[in-house]
């Protein structure tokens, strides 16, 4: 039993379930002998002990007479277990039996002790607190360890990687929010059992060797690799992985693979290899131009010194015709040298002659199809702007015209007007590619600006619409469409670009042409 010195001062609070008041002095001088610092509350009734646990108190013990006149030990220790406190429950009475005192320890009581043998109580008291105070404490640890769990589960869920956790079988023991939105593997799915490593990662040529290395407790490097998503298709990621170790004994090694979704990075990458390639033929086609130029000037010297002698009618005709024919080539280089000639700052700008000089490309294509231009210019000033990227713009807008009257030929009509931003109120200009064509249905409008998002199959980059949104976004302007489909049928596109907005480089939308 401890001395006095050890508990002097000790502060306990008793719950005392008794209805005789010299027992409840005995005891309480009891407890003080041993040092405790103790504060009673009496009750008699089930009524006056749950007002006294339903209070904003805290009892480090109760002690309970077995058998009062309206109550009992057995039913206060009833009505503790109904409130669910964990309060440490002795039972006390001036005659036990060692049947009674089995029954009230299976019952819930810590102890059972006679009245007749204090000597007992207060070792089970102070066992019983010390006990409770484990318990309490161990649920302190378990509800913060909860509640770093919840947040580490709610941390993973929301990071941008896809995570799983598998063993070292490749059967999947966790997956996070992330492997669902890249894999489309629900969480369902990866639960019961059928999404194994071998299912995502295919063949072990792919993504198995670097998580074959972390099993073997390597950390492994990073990797571009595939998957193989719910519908079958193979999705670029960059996958690292390392082996798990429990501390718990027994626990199996599992090993936690983070992916990263490469999809986005690769359409950049072949957005920028397409600008590299096709600025490279530009640059090709310039180059062509210019060293045409020389032998055509030769060319045309010679047409006019012949221009000078003397020739029948029937000779004159043959050349005149190739006068014409030698002017129509001169006009389509130097239209070529102009519209690969990009500049470096914005410049002042004849959007009419941009117009001219984009038409006169398509001339072939033009005459070919049948498909007659109406030129309806309103008179403009000339605006401020990147030239080579808004001819750029006409040139994918009218390429993708001419081809909606591929079939039936009809007419492209071109319009300009000073026109006002219902948006922001600025002015500006606005131009229109009109098409008679086949027009463009609603589900394929909600896409039509979308990198590589193509209607042309193999001979489309589904690139044009989306670096020409790029470049219009650039000079702070605005591109728009209308479309109807079927008899009468066609598609009209308008660009608005401000006067007094200089251009700011939006990232993202390469300068190149692209059919869409």
């Amino acid at each position: 039993m401890p001395t006095p010195g050890e508990l002097s001062g000790a502060p306990l609070r008793v719950l005392l379930v008794e209805d005789n008041a010299d027992d409840a002095l005995i005891l309480e001088r009891h407890l003080r002998r041993a040092g405790y610092s103790v504060s009673v509350r009496r009750v008699e009734t089930g009524e006056e002990m749950l007002e006294a646990l339903s209070a904003d108190l805290i009892w480090d013990i109760i002690l309970a007479d077995f058998n009062l006149p309206v109550f009992s030990a057995p039913a206060a220790l009833t009505l503790l277990k109904s409130t669910g406190r964990d309060i440490p429950f002795i039972m006390m009475s001036g005659a036990v039996d060692e049947e009674t005192a089995v029954s009230a320890m299976r019952a819930g009581a810590h102890d059972y002790i006679a009245k007749q043998n204090l000597a007992r109580l207060v070792p089970a008291i102070e066992r019983e607190v010390k006990e409770a105070e484990a318990r309490r404490s161990r649920r302190q640890t378990e509800s913060a360890l909860r509640s770093m769990e919840e947040r580490f589960h709610r941390l993973v869920e929301a990071m941008p990687l896809a995570l799983l956790i598998s063993d070292l079988d490749g059967h999947i023991t966790y997956a996070n929010q992330g492997i669902e939105s890249l894999l489309g593997y629900s969480q369902a799915e990866i639960a019961s059992g059928v999404v194994t490593l071998a299912r995502i990662f295919g063949s072990s040529d792919s993504g198995l060797p670097c998580i074959i290395n972390a099993s073997r407790g390597k950390m492994s490097e990073p990797s571009e690799v595939e998957c193989v998503n719910a519908s079958g298709t193979r999705v670029p990621v960059l996958i690292g992985s390392a082996e798990l170790n429990s501390e718990s004994p027994g626990s199996a090694p599992q090993i936690a693979a983070f992916l990263v979704d490469l999809t986005e990075q690769r359409r950049s990458q072949e957005v920028l290899r397409r600008t590299e390639k096709l600025a490279a033929a530009g640059r090709l086609a310039a180059s062509i131009a210019h060293e045409i130029n020389n032998p055509l000037e030769a060319v045309t010297n010679c047409l006019y010194l012949l221009s000078q002698m003397p020739f029948d009618d029937h000779a004159r005709t043959f050349l005149d015709l190739a006068q014409r024919e030698l002017n129509r080539v001169v006009h389509i280089t130097t239209q070529t040298l102009r519209f690969y000639r990009q500049s470096t700052r914005p410049v002042e700008t004849d959007l009419h002659e941009l117009f001219e000089t984009v038409i006169s490309l398509f001339e072939g294509r033009l005459r070919s199809q049948c498909i007659h231009v109406e030129r309806r210019y309103g008179a403009l000033p000339p605006i401020v702007v990147h030239d080579g990227e808004i001819r750029q713009v006409m040139a994918n807008l009218l390429s993708n015209a001419i081809d909606a009257m591929v079939a039936s030929g009809g007419r492209l009509i071109l319009r300009t007007a000073i026109s006002r931003d219902w948006a922001t109120g600025r002015e500006g200009v606005a131009f229109t590619i009109a098409d008679t064509g086949t027009g463009i249905d609603a589900a394929t409008r909600e896409h039509l600006f979308e990198p590589f998002y193509s209607t042309k199959g193999i001979t489309g980059t589904g690139l044009g619409l989306w670096v020409s949104r790029g470049i219009v976004q650039k000079h702070a302007g605005r591109i728009a469409l209308r479309s109807r489909t079927g008899h009468n049928g066609g598609t009209v596109f308008r660009i608005f670009l401000p006067f007094a907005a200089p251009p700011v480089e939006i990232s993202g939308a390469p300068l190149l042409q692209a059919s869409a």
